[in-house]
């Protein structure tokens, strides 16, 4: 090559390169991108240029993998990978090792790869898949501050969390339990407790010793009673018993932050009235009982229906 012809290649290499470093400049101002339905098979490789990236959403897409590139976007909180077609490797959990929020649901995942403990998230939804067991390594996830297990195979909860201390949010709904283990007492951060739509018939005596127990929905199951302890838990603002075989209530107006009470569809004769003396309540939904009400009795609530959301 002749000298005027190597001048001439450095310069076309020099130009390209400029045009290649402007193009894909860095971005470190944007905080949020959203590719919700957007088609893809994959995550756009544009997106490794956004480097003050909080959060991410490409929710229903068909995207199987998670690139390596994912790790040097150092200011990502949230992933949101729900409703892909997610084949979730254990490279994929190294690569979303650093997020604080993982959000993979609604996958068709039928089990979750041996190194899943290496995930640094405090908050994994996982709703939505086909699931029934846990990996050993999910035991050490106890960073985690909210779980979501929506609508899974689980006929039991793992033993894997026993030992989530930190746990504010719990979420089982729509799987396939009988009971609720004694360790879920243990968990002393709890602040809710999503486990509606399962078969527990009976709430374990260790649940007394949540609290901070805030929510708790453990409605569509198969109680025959609320146990007498419950009307101790100053923390619960929110409970959850509709369409159970409830035949009595506690005196839950005992219960001091109390808000909003929902029995809707169970076998009460009794119509708790003392509810609705309760200063702190809200709302109580209370039709499809066996109560027998009188006309004056129907004129009372309806003039209680003025302060109080009552449906009966």
């Amino acid at each position: 090559m002749t000298k005027a012809k190597y001048i001439v290649a450095v310069l076309i290499g020099l130009v390209a390169f400029t045009s290649c470093a402007t193009r894909h400049h860095y971005d470190y101002t944007t905080k949020y991108l959203d590719y919700y339905n957007s088609n893809l098979d994959r995550i756009p490789d544009s997106v490794r240029y956004y480097k003050g990236l909080q959060r991410l959403c490409l929710e229903r897409n068909r995207i199987k993998h998670v690139p390596r590139w994912i790790t040097e976007l150092d200011s990502l909180e949230e992933i949101n990978l729900n409703f892909n077609q997610l084949k979730l490797r254990p490279s994929d959990i190294r690569h979303l090792s650093k997020a604080k929020q993982v959000l993979i649901g609604g996958n068709g995942l039928e089990k979750l790869p041996k190194n899943i403990g290496q995930l640094h998230c405090e908050s994994l939804n996982i709703g939505k898949n086909n699931l029934h067991a846990l990996p050993q390594s999910f035991a050490n996830l106890t960073q985690l501050k909210s779980l979501i297990f929506y609508e899974n195979d689980f006929e039991e909860i793992p033993e894997e969390l026993a030992g989530f201390k930190n746990l504010k949010h719990l979420d089982f709904y729509k799987n396939q339990l009988t009971e609720i283990p004694d360790f879920v007492g243990d968990m002393d951060s709890l602040q809710q407790l999503f486990i509606a739509f399962n078969h527990i018939k009976v709430i374990p005596d260790t649940l007394r010793n949540l609290k901070r127990l805030k929510y708790v929905y453990i409605h569509h199951n198969e109680l025959h009673f609320l146990p007498e302890w419950i009307t101790e838990m100053d923390s619960i603002e929110r409970l959850g018993v509709s369409h159970n075989h409830l035949l009595e209530l506690p005196d839950l107006s005992k219960m001091k932050s109390l808000k909003e009470f929902d029995c809707e569809h169970n076998l009460l004769e009794r119509f708790p009235w003392e509810l609705t003396e309760m200063p702190t309540m809200e709302m109580l939904i209370l039709r499809e009982n066996d109560f027998i009400l009188s006309n004056e009795d129907r004129k009372r609530l309806r003039k209680l229906s003025e302060t109080i959301n009552i449906v009966y």
